[in-house]
């Protein structure tokens, strides 16, 4: 009797050793219906496989995985087909939580529990915060527009200063023609004058 005893005793300590469970001390921010993972894990490493893993958020139980083995009778309905954990990680402690198509309603405080451990940090927490998707649009809206109306301020300065260009050349061309025209006219207008005397003179 005292041989089982011991057995059952060391078996016991093999199986829930003085490892924490270390949740999130910075909140998982997710955007509404994308996937989030809510990270939570065994410090040292250890083998939780053989352990039960509790996942609640205020009570209600969002996942329970025993053995291996996912057990989600007591599962809230809110849940439902979109809880999984990482079975093949959970040799190396392992023990987050993924959430498929996150919903305003999963907002909130979660924790992960491993009842036999030895440890005195046997839970640990995580705060969901959902960021709505009109957030996201809104900011996506708005560099859109930002990003429009200068291309639109663009192409209107454009078209303004091709029309100076051409006004300003026109003006320049005006402004060179009245030029030569009174330079060469003046000395059109003195061969002119300075002709008929010639032709005087030569008749004297």
């Amino acid at each position: 009797m005292k041989l089982l005893l011991v057995l059952m005793s060391s078996l016991s300590l093999v199986d829930a050793p003085e490892s924490d469970v270390i949740g999130s001390h910075n909140p998982v921010t997710v955007t509404l219906g994308d996937n989030a993972i809510l990270p939570c894990y065994l410090e040292p490493p250890f083998d939780v496989r053989t352990l039960t893993v509790e996942w609640k958020r205020d009570e209600q139980y969002v996942h329970v995985s025993r053995h291996g083995k996912d057990y989600l009778d007591d599962q809230d309905e809110n849940f439902r087909g979109r809880t999984s954990v990482f079975h093949e990680e959970m040799i190396f402690g392992n023990i987050s939580l993924k959430l498929t198509n996150v919903t305003e309603l999963d907002a909130g405080s979660y924790s992960c529990f491993v009842p036999k451990l030895q440890s005195q940090a046997r839970r640990g927490f995580i705060n969901l915060t959902v960021e709505p998707v009109e957030q996201k649009n809104d900011k996506g809206s708005q560099t859109n527009n930002t990003n429009t109306e200068p291309g639109n301020h663009g192409v209107l300065g454009a078209v303004a200063i091709t029309g100076i260009s051409v006004a300003v050349c026109a003006l320049l061309a005006v402004g060179i023609a009245a030029v030569l025209w009174m330079k060469y006219g003046n000395l059109r207008g003195q061969e002119r004058e300075y002709l008929p005397a010639q032709r005087d003179n030569a008749g004297l």
